[in-house]
């Protein structure tokens, strides 16, 4: 069985809707594996920018999927510590975003598995995104 819980979204000042990466400070997807460990999602349903303001975005949305998973609150819900086998960070894209921000998110991927989990990046699936 799969539980879906909706939370509030927290205050925060750097929350901004209009935004592709709107609210830096919840994890938009989470799924707690029977086995021990989680697929953790980043969904961005807008095209993404290659501009500093969406790199940085987009980076610190990372970070805080990385804090995450080293919280008692991630191995109280995954029952392990997180490890690039057991943990993924998935980042599902818009097909419209900028190659550059692609580009980005590879070089991403030694940083996030030194953090414990593994970076996996795809095409959100069409009827899944804003405006398009």
């Amino acid at each position: 069985m799969v539980a879906v819980t909706n939370h509030d979204i927290p205050d925060d000042p750097r929350n901004d809707p209009e935004h592709p990466i709107p609210y830096l400070n919840v994890l938009d997807v989470s799924a707690y594996l029977k086995q021990g460990g989680a697929d953790l999602s980043i969904v961005i349903a807008s095209p993404l920018l290659f501009d500093e303001r969406s790199q940085t975005r987009l980076l610190d949305k990372i970070q805080g999927y990385l804090s995450h998973i080293h919280s008692d609150d991630f191995r109280r819900d995954a029952g392990v510590a997180p490890t690039p086998e057991n943990t993924k960070i998935c980042v599902l894209l818009h097909p419209d975003s900028a190659q550059e921000i692609r580009d980005l998110l590879e070089r991403c991927r030694v940083w996030v598995t030194s953090h414990g989990a593994t970076l996996v990046v795809e095409g959100l699936p069409s009827g899944q995104t804003n405006g398009t």
